[in-house]
């Protein structure tokens, strides 16, 4: 789950020829940057509470 990954699965849908693919493409592009964000809040969560 990463920034790169999600940034890769936009560049091929943005290639892609096909419009199916462009999509499932562009959905796991949303679903990477959802968990990243996930991701990234749990840790600015856990280091508020360490500095508490």
């Amino acid at each position: 789950m990463s920034l790169s990954s999600a940034k890769n699965y936009a560049l091929r849908a943005a290639r892609s020829q096909d419009e199916k693919e462009a999509i499932e493409l562009l959905s796991k592009a949303i679903l990477e940057l959802a968990a990243s964000i996930e991701d990234t809040d749990s840790k600015v969560k856990r280091l508020n509470k360490s500095k508490n």
